[in-house]
Parts: structure tokens; C-alpha cells; sequence
């Protein structure tokens, strides 16, 4: 399995976020589904010239060269919107894992309300940091308490954690409430 435009339509923000563009894959997935301003971040050199070679003539998607860790707090400086997260940028080395400190960024942002979808979950204790679901989970409830979760097949099945709030005391039947 792989994901589609169609997952990216169920969480629709305004604004949709990548971390790591790699080939762009996302960024065109997020074009299908619709969002009206796409942020991604890429820390590859290669990967990011070839996006952007890729979207040149998409006014709509933003470009960003640097480390998800550092940079992704500086885009969200800009944004007053409910914002779909994509993060996808976990491992540069062996020994680094970005999502802790995108999960801060995220949670030091005016809204508290955005949803958040973390890839590749499978890879979660591959380089032994210390994290797994229940650990992300932990940590997004510090930005709001109503946040419920969801997962949702990716490369393989319930590979993406994905993270939202109730919004005006709808329930999502499919979320767990904790």
C-alpha cells in the first residue's frame, strides 16, 4: 500500500506542511488533494533542486532548504491557520530523529488545533531513541489534551499516526480518545 491524495482530503487544513520532500511525492499528493498553500522542508541538497526544478510553476507551494528542526519554526512564524502536518523527515543520520523537535515547534505555535500525521511509524525504534507511539502520543496531548488518534496504512498497515482535535464537540468514531 501507499498513500494517496485521498488521505490527505480526510485531514484538509488550509495549510498542509512536509517535512522531507524527497522527490516531491508529497508535495504532489497534497496539490491533488487540494490545499490552497503547501510548506515543504527538505535538507538534501539534491532533493530539494530536484522539487524545486518539480514545482517551478506552482505558485502555491513553498520550497525550504534547511533542517526540519530548526526551520519549520520559522514557517510556522508566518502561518495564522489551521495547518496538516506531514511529518516525514525522522532520520538525516543514524543517530538523529527530527519529530521531537517538530513536535516542540508545532506545540509552541498559536493554534492547537492542527492535525498532525506521522509517517513511517514502522521505523519508530530502528535507531533505538527512545521513541515509540506511546511516547508521540505523550507528547502531542502536551499541545492539547483533545487531541484523539488514528492510524492509517501507508507502506504498510497502520503506519501513519495521525493526531486531531475535536472541533466544535464532533466526536470522529474512528479516533481513539487518548
Amino acid at each position: 500500500m501507499s498513500v494517496t491524495n485521498k488521505l490527505f482530503e480526510k485531514y484538509h487544513n488550509p495549510v498542509f506542511i512536509e517535512t522531507g520532500s524527497c522527490n516531491g511525492d508529497g508535495i504532489q499528493l497534497a496539490l491533488g488533494a487540494g490545499f490552497k498553500t503547501i510548506y515543504s522542508i527538505e535538507l538534501a541538497p539534491d532533493k530539494f533542486k530536484l522539487c524545486v526544478n518539480r514545482f517551478k510553476d506552482n505558485k502555491n507551494v513553498y520550497l525550504v532548504f534547511g533542517d526540519s528542526r530548526i526551520v519549520l519554526k520559522e514557517v510556522l512564524d508566518k502561518i495564522q491557520e489551521p495547518v496538516t502536518f506531514w511529518l516525514d523527515a525522522h532520520y538525516y543520520e543514524e543517530s538523529v530523529c527530527s519529530l521531537p523537535e517538530e513536535i516542540k515547534a508545532i506545540s509552541n505555535h498559536d493554534i492547537k488545533t492542527h492535525t498532525i500525521m506521522i509517517d513511517d511509524l514502522r521505523d519508530l525504534g530502528k535507531y533505538n531513541m527512545g521513541l515509540s507511539i506511546e511516547v508521540l502520543k505523550e507528547k502531542i496531548l502536551l499541545i492539547n489534551s483533545d487531541y484523539m488518534f488514528n492510524f492509517e496504512d501507508g507502506y504498510t498497515v497502520n503506519d501513519i499516526l495521525i493526531a486531531k482535535t475535536k472541533i466544535n464537540n464532533i466526536n470522529y468514531p474512528q479516533f481513539e480518545d487518548r
